[in-house]
């Protein structure tokens, strides 16, 4: 067998641990990792088999993070996991059973201006709105990925095995809740409308209260919680977007994951602010002329979408 050099050895057991852990596991990245070089599959079967030959010994120490992890969300694991080479037979590891295969996950996913409904069977409701993509494992009913866009989680509590939802490299975990979360082009966005959640659970472990909302900045080091009416909470269900000091650009955005269309702004009137309640439904025809005017913006229709602009052409 070839030589497989340190790094790979370290990479491949941080792998190993975290995977085993449900709530640290991070199956998109962990595949990633495997298709950059198959060196990574061999160092991990290595791994895997040292865990099994050799037994376990505990050591309390910090566990090398994964090379792809963003290195402003370095989080401790706790235990390190050595392994045995050729030259010396020695592995440290946690209690957890041989990982052998990823469990399988399926995918439900609407096209802008489509909404959709999964129900769990534990009862638990996920709403998608449009543009939108979640991740789901079968035979768990207590974790789900937001890939993308928006979605609405009526939580069935479960204080022994609490939901989870992964959202990029980020947990909200739940506490017998009701929430939303945005997850897109870089920005992350949980509200709560009833119970609570919890923020990074195994790191910054924020708590988020009903009528408080947590915003992610845009580079993933800074955590901001404001005050939101709960009833404005996944208020785009019944056609409702609710807006207090809102960029238009997050308008912007809103309305491409409500309408079949994207709706693009120009870079001048983003971060204008806007405060009030659009109503959607029927021919998006007449919709648009009506958001129009309420926004204090002209209304382009493109190729591909809509375009927001100045009326004066000013960013007032």
């Amino acid at each position: 067998m070839s030589q497989i050099d340190d790094r790979k050895k370290e990479e491949a057991a941080a792998w190993f641990v975290r995977q085993s852990d449900a709530a640290t596991a991070d199956w998109a990245g962990f595949m990633a990792w495997l298709e950059q070089d198959p060196a990574n599959n061999h160092a991990y079967e290595a791994v895997a088999l040292a865990d099994r030959d050799y037994g376990e010994l505990v050591v309390d120490a910090a566990l090398p993070q994964p090379s792809n992890d963003n290195p402003g969300d370095r989080r401790r694991i706790g235990r390190f996991v050595g392994w045995a080479t050729a030259a010396a037979a020695a592995i440290a590891a946690i209690s957890y059973p041989l990982l052998t295969a990823a469990p399988e996950t399926y995918a439900v996913e609407t096209p802008t201006g489509q909404r959709d409904s999964v129900r769990l069977d534990d009862g638990t409701r996920i709403d998608l709105n449009g543009g939108s993509r979640i991740t789901l494992r079968k035979g768990d009913n207590r974790f789900a990925s937001l890939d993308r866009g928006e979605a609405t989680f009526t939580v069935t509590h479960d204080e022994r095995h609490p939901f989870s939802v992964r959202v990029g490299d980020d947990v909200v975990q739940d506490v017998g809740t009701v929430f939303n979360i945005i997850h897109e082009k870089g920005m992350m966005e949980t509200a709560v409308s009833s119970g609570a959640v919890i923020f990074n659970p195994d790191g910054e472990a924020v708590r988020v209260n009903a009528g408080q909302v947590l915003r992610l900045s845009a580079d993933g080091r800074s955590v901001t919680v404001g005050t939101i009416a709960p009833a404005e909470v996944g208020a785009w269900r019944g056609g409702r977007l609710i807006y207090k000091d809102a960029p238009l650009g997050r308008v912007a955005a809103d309305l491409s994951r409500s309408l079949h269309k994207p709706v693009r702004i120009s870079p001048d009137i983003a971060t204008r602010p806007f405060s009030g309640v659009i109503m959607l439904g029927g021919d998006e025809a007449a919709l648009l002329p009506r958001i129009g005017a309420m926004l204090d913006v002209t209304i382009a229709h493109e190729a591909d979408g809509w375009r927001l602009s100045s009326r004066s052409g000013d960013s007032r």
